[in-house]
């Protein structure tokens, strides 16, 4: 019977899994493992014991074969972004062989505008979210129309799979390989980058394996025979129409009781930029359902924006009813009061602030918070029935063909700031070096200036540092007691009481389950509001600072008569962007002061691309905290009896997780996280300015000092040549 793939049949036929249909051919399971594992094997008594107890016929069952499914058919409007960035990519790439530019201007004008772009021009990221049984590779497999990522019956995998087009695979992995797979940890780095799948070096100091598809069987499922080797990604390239449009991310499935899996797939959706969320049809958004989603939502980017682009609210979210035949045979009516349900009871755990927040990045307004928008996103899913998929296939298709647009778009626009922001600087430079020709003694007595008051400005600007630093103690405490002060003043038995009743919470386990997953959204928004709210402090003292620093070095030029061109807003925001992790201090950049030339826009173009324009709506750190909080709230209203006085059972159980877990003492060690996040970022971004303030002056020095005429009309050269860089790019 070699060519009967029993597995399949099981499978894809009869949708049992190996202990049903051993129960229902009363053998052990263990005899159908070995079935399915040498058909040949099967004998001609049982081919017909399996006909008659399936109703099957003999060739049905002899010559089964896995149904091939369809793939998503997209239109690559991925084709005009690509050729974008290769033509600014290009265009910079020619610029810098034919111009002579020193390091000083390359890293000046070229360097963040390159990597602007590099980031910003980035094929979407599709990340498959939900249980360890919902059904996720088989939902990649109906979208590549391929059978390559494993799937069973039982938690399988147990990595973060980025699934891309093999146009995109980098000349160095093998012809006749379409598989690396990657170690969980390298050094103090957790999870490989697959934003550096092109940096040799990179990839190769993570790698613990390669091949073709077997490779990732062998390593991403539990029981593969490497597990044991703590992979944590493996990339595969594969050639697939949705893949020429967006990268798809199977990750493991949350609830395995592993916590490295909870934790890869922590890491890997907040780099998503649309997330398809999982649930069983027969058991759809259950109360961790609930509470992880609640996180993506949070931490989801805001691609829509009213005017700007036609996307629908929330476009980028799909909640999905996964194997919606077990409903019914697929009943229409049933499937559709889940998911009025599901997106009911979600509703329910998301507060008023998030919408708030969303409102203010999209222009979209929210009615009944959300409900109508929300509903929306919600889909059900099953490849036996292919009408079913009609209504989440035709969603999908429309928002992945139209991002590529977006990205290409708000990429153009990040250049065009780019430019209108750097151009002044370089008028400036190149009037100063024009003037060290005409006015060599004007720039003589700006150094015997600046070198006079130097040590009295470097005195007064390290009080300044230290004022911030002072200033980030002082907000940290103020954060940690104003929140802890909410969190006692609302996690005590007599207002968990009180707050039960006027939400109107009943004597159902589900309610119960739910009041948990909603006071664990109050929390977060509050610790978020705390945060933001001193943000905004610490926004306007970093304000003051690039201002007075650059009121401190003016001096010396309004004194002579010279424009000065050493832009300290500039310098500052783009040591900034190169800091994973920035805390507060990024906020200054949302506003302009007098010298504060740069936008948000630009700094997180350069940070992490198209993705993060909107405004932050949620702190990862805090979000993690809240979900581990959710969790145990789940866990330990999901077994109480509610018998009697209900309400205060209730209140005096969430009253005991909180003191068991020491919740509010992780909240503190989050907000301190932060705010040591928000020293460290702006520690390092200050040194930055001093060591370019240093540099300049030195520069300055040697020009003036040496003055070559041949060498400043270089430079002059030069500056003249990037003004017409900058004005010929091509958009």
């Amino acid at each position: 019977m070699e060519s009967m793939d029993l597995k399949s049949f099981r499978e894809d036929k009869l949708k049992l899994s190996q202990t049903q249909f051993a129960e229902l051919l009363a053998v052990e399971q263990s005899q159908i493992s070995r079935w399915e594992s040498n058909p040949e094997a099967v004998r001609y008594d049982v081919i017909q014991k399996i006909c008659l107890k399936t109703g099957a016929s003999l060739m049905e069952l002899t010559r089964w074969q896995k149904p091939i499914p369809k793939p998503l058919e997209v239109e690559n409007s991925w084709v005009k972004a690509d050729f974008t960035k290769r033509s600014l990519s290009d265009y910079i790439t020619k610029a810098l062989e034919d111009i002579d530019i020193p390091d000083e201007q390359r890293k000046a004008y070229i360097d963040d505008l390159r990597n602007g772009i590099a980031a910003s021009i980035v094929k979407p990221q599709v990340t498959i979210v939900g249980r360890s049984d919902t059904g996720k590779s088989a939902l990649i497999n109906a979208l590549l129309g391929a059978d390559k990522m494993p799937t069973a019956w039982t938690p399988t995998t147990s990595i973060a799979v980025y699934i891309k087009h093999i146009s995109q695979k980098p000349n160095f992995i093998e012809e006749n390989v379409d598989v690396w797979v990657f170690s969980n940890r390298v050094g103090n780095e957790d999870l490989w980058d697959e934003r550096r799948i092109d940096d040799e070096d990179y990839c190769r100091s993570w790698r613990i394996g390669a091949g073709g598809i077997d490779t990732l069987r062998a390593f991403g499922t539990r029981q593969g025979e490497k597990y044991e080797k703590n992979a944590g990604a493996a990339v595969v390239f594969l050639d697939a129409p949705i893949l020429n449009i967006c990268d798809i991310v199977d990750l493991p499935g949350f609830g395995t009781d592993i916590e490295a899996d909870d934790e890869i797939t922590f890491k890997a959706t907040q780099r998503a930029d649309v997330i398809i969320y999982l649930s069983q049809a027969n058991g759809f958004m259950r109360s961790e359902d609930t509470t992880y989603l609640k996180r993506n939502i949070r931490e989801l980017p805001v691609w829509e924006k009213k005017g700007e682009n036609k996307l629908e609210p929330l476009a980028n979210l799909f909640v999905v009813a996964s194997q919606a035949h077990t409903v019914h045979s697929g009943n229409r009516e049933q499937l559709k009061g889940i998911l009025d349900i599901g997106c009911s009871n979600l509703i329910k755990t998301l507060s008023p602030g998030y919408w708030k927040g969303r409102q203010s990045a999209s222009g979209y307004k929210y009615a009944e918070t959300g409900k109508k928008e929300l509903r929306q996103r919600f889909f059900s899913y099953t490849t036996d029935i292919p009408d079913i998929c009609e209504r989440f296939n035709d969603a999908l298709k429309q928002v992945l063909e139209a991002l590529p647009l977006i990205i290409e778009q708000r990429t153009k626009t990040f250049v065009t700031e780019y430019v209108k922001t750097r151009m002044p600087s370089l008028q400036n430079e190149l009037e100063k070096y024009e003037g060290l020709i005409s006015e060599r003694e004007k720039y003589i007595s700006l150094l015997r200036e600046i070198d006079k008051s130097e040590l009295r400005r470097a005195r007064d600007n390290d009080k300044r540092k230290n004022d911030i630093r002072t200033e980030i103690e002082r907000l940290s405490e103020e954060s940690i007691h104003e929140f802890s002060d909410y969190c006692a003043s609302i996690v005590n038995s007599d207002a968990l009481i009180a707050l039960i009743k006027r939400k109107g919470i009943k004597n159902k386990k589900e309610d119960v389950e739910l009041f948990g997953s909603s006071l664990q959204s109050m929390l977060q928004e509050k610790c978020e509001t705390v945060l933001a709210s001193k943000s905004e402090i610490l926004s306007q003292k970093a304000k003051d600072y690039i201002t007075a620093f650059s009121e401190g070095i003016a001096h010396a030029f309004d004194n002579n008569s010279i424009r000065m061109d050493f832009d300290a807003g500039w310098i500052f925001m783009s040591s900034l962007s190169k800091i994973s992790a920035i805390g507060s201090v990024g906020g200054f950049a949302f506003g302009a002061g007098a010298f504060v030339v740069a936008n948000w826009s630009i700094l997180s173009a350069i940070m992490g691309g198209a993705r993060f324009a909107a405004p932050v709506i949620a702190i990862p750190i805090i979000g993690k905290i809240a979900l581990a909080v959710g969790l145990l709230l789940m866990a330990a209203l999901g077994i109480m009896k509610l018998l009697g006085v209900w309400e205060k059972s209730v209140a005096k159980k969430i009253v005991r997780v909180f003191d068991d877990n020491d919740v509010n003492g992780q909240f503190r060690a989050g907000i301190r996280t932060f705010w040591t996040q928000t020293k460290e970022a702006f520690n390092q971004a200050a040194i930055a300015l001093d060591d370019d303030w240093e540099a300049y002056v030195k520069n300055l020095h040697n020009i003036v000092d040496d003055y070559d005429i041949v060498e400043i009309q270089l430079k002059i050269a030069t500056l003249k040549n990037l003004s017409s860089f900058f004005g010929n790019i091509p958009l």
